[in-house]
């Protein structure tokens, strides 16, 4: 088993190093615009989807309003999702403004508020955006020349974690980060496979051809892009269109956010199997297959380093009671024991590879701190890349497992 599981990790290395390779060449591929004539600036739809969010919601709406766009060229349309807390009053409120509309509806989940939105738009374009996010001036305006090339069909953001504190908002937030430069690389790929809800813009015409969100569907922002990409049209990212969103700072509704995520992902990549194919080019052969397999190693090797460090300790443990040795109050021991097995570490040719990958990952999130002008210092980035590196695959092997057993027991996950 041990051989097999040094394997598995010197393959995932070697996946690592071709991927993380594959991957900076698509994120610095600069992709012209296609024709640089003036920009035309269409009528946008903003859709505000809302249910039970009466602490952000106001936040959300006023940054909307703040955008650098042309007031008479966009409106705002909060879809009130049936919420039993004061949602439905503070939208009211704000469709005081005129640039402002409101609607409620019995609750239906995310899908049918989105849709019930787009019916109600006026605009060439619509936006999702999340009741939870804030969004800077610029982002909608350096979205449109993307909607120049016809078969772009959606654009997506840059999303990042609202302020990050503590240590899961800031593991959050390098998840965040380096989703930012994923979506770059796939977007000149022509391999996105997400729309994220805060604030990615779609044409209303797909829509009207193809069919609004699917309502039954938990992760709608991932079955639309994959529906668009398996109708060979193309989604762009403006990787300067930031947008910020308020993560889960508690272990609970973190781990409820992602079992919906991940369970929708089962969910959508077995709808669209078929694109697992050279037909969808570098989504159907690279992209995709290397999600999965990703998936499967880490969890396989997680869960092989757990069990086999909870067995050596309890050996261990049972040793040093078997002799009577007191390990618990002995501090200069456990010292010595810790130093060893870093040192045993470090011994291991494996480790280089190990500090390549963190030096290689910690300059690109640099990287793309710095195109996106974000606040972020470079020390706050090494910190939270500290305790993403040290706790995140952990945390991603949970999740994962929780929405493997929903997913084969065949148990329902709601939107909210």
């Amino acid at each position: 088993m041990e051989t097999f599981i040094r394997i598995l990790v010197f393959v995932s290395i070697y996946l690592g190093l071709f991927t993380m390779s594959f991957y900076l060449v698509g994120f610095l591929e600069r992709r012209k615009i296609k024709d640089k004539g003036p920009i035309k600036l269409p009528f946008v739809s903003i859709i505000i989807p809302a249910y039970n969010e009466e602490v952000n919601l106001e936040k959300t709406v006023e940054t909307a309003l703040s955008l650098e766009y042309p007031k008479n060229k966009f409106e705002v349309l909060i879809i009130d999702d049936g919420s039993k807390d004061g949602t439905w009053n503070i939208a009211q409120r704000m469709a005081k403004n005129p640039q402002v509309k409101a609607f409620t509806k019995t609750n239906g989940g995310k899908g049918s508020a989105l849709n019930l939105g787009i019916k109600k738009a006026i605009g060439e374009l619509v936006v999702s955006f999340d009741a939870d996010s804030m969004v800077n001036k610029d982002a909608l305006i350096k979205m449109i020349p993307y909607f120049k090339d016809p078969q772009v069909m959606a654009v997506t953001p840059a999303m990042k974690v609202y302020k990050p504190r503590g240590l899961l908002q800031r593991i959050q937030a390098i998840e965040y980060d380096q989703g930012i430069f994923l979506r770059k690389a796939f977007s000149n790929f022509n391999a996105v496979h997400v729309t994220p809800g805060p604030f990615s813009a779609y044409r209303k015409e797909f829509f009207e051809k193809h069919g609004g969100y699917d309502e039954h569907n938990i992760t709608e922002d991932m079955e639309i892009a994959m529906r668009i990409q398996s109708l060979n049209y193309k989604i762009a990212n403006s990787m300067y269109s930031v947008v910020y969103t308020v993560a889960p700072n508690q272990l609970g509704p973190l781990t409820k956010q992602r079992r919906r995520w991940y369970f929708g992902m089962v969910k959508n990549l077995w709808k669209y199997r078929y694109m697992f194919s050279k037909k969808y080019g570098e989504l159907g052969v690279m992209i995709l297959p290397l999600a999965v397999s990703t998936i499967f190693i880490t969890m396989i090797v997680t869960f092989y380093y757990l069990i086999n460090g909870l067995i050596e300790g309890l050996k261990q443990a049972s040793l040093y009671s078997s002799v009577g040795f007191d390990f618990i109050s002995n501090f200069k021991y456990k010292s010595y024991l810790i130093s060893l097995n870093i040192q045993k570490l470090f011994s291991e040719g494996i480790i280089l590879f190990a500090v390549f990958f963190f030096v290689g990952m910690l300059l690109m999130l640099i990287l793309v701190n710095k195109k996106v002008r974000s606040v972020d210092k470079p020390i706050s980035t090494f910190i939270s890349y500290l305790f993403f590196m040290f706790f995140y695959s952990l945390l991603f092997t949970i999740w994962w497992t929780i929405s493997i057993v929903y997913s084969i027991t065949h148990k329902q996950i709601k939107w909210k």
